[in-house]
């Protein structure tokens, strides 16, 4: 029997018995072994660097593209044919007036719905009144006081 190895390649062993194929299971053993010690390292580097975008908090992602995320709950939702959507923020001082002046400019039913008298707006899970500033990164979540079978 003879080994032959070298600091790259596993060990081969070569024996004088008719089973041929024994050395080639060996190499190729340790060749595996090799390569999934390569994969796993690169793989687990990989994902630390991936950890900081994958795994960040909702609210964090969108203060990074400075925007908010509106839910339109309810009666809101059903005329308004809507249940969430995203919006970029000016940097700066930005009021919840402000956000609802962008959305009354769609006009029609958006006008009809987002009527001050019954309207519940509240920021980051807390009543909000017009003139209260939002964040990057904030939720604000509109709904209304009248039931959807109200007209």
């Amino acid at each position: 029997m003879q080994e032959f190895s070298s600091g790259r390649f596993p060990v081969f062993i070569e024996t004088s018995e008719p089973n041929i194929g024994d050395p080639l299971i060996s190499g190729v053993h340790g060749i595996a072994q090799r390569l999934s010690f390569f994969a796993g390292n690169g793989l687990g580097a990989l994902l630390g660097r991936l950890n900081k975008s994958l795994f960040q908090s909702r609210a964090s992602f969108l203060a990074s593209r400075h925007e908010v995320e509106i839910m339109y709950v309810g009666r809101t939702s059903e005329f308004l044919m809507m249940t969430s959507e995203r919006m970029v923020i000016p940097t700066g001082r930005y009021t919840l007036g402000q956000l609802l002046c962008s959305l009354y400019q769609r006009g029609g039913r958006w006008v009809d719905e987002l009527d001050g008298s019954h309207l519940v707006c509240t920021v980051n899970g807390r009543e909000a009144m017009l003139f209260d500033a939002i964040e990057p990164g904030a939720e604000v979540r509109l709904s209304s006081t009248k039931s959807i079978f109200q007209a």
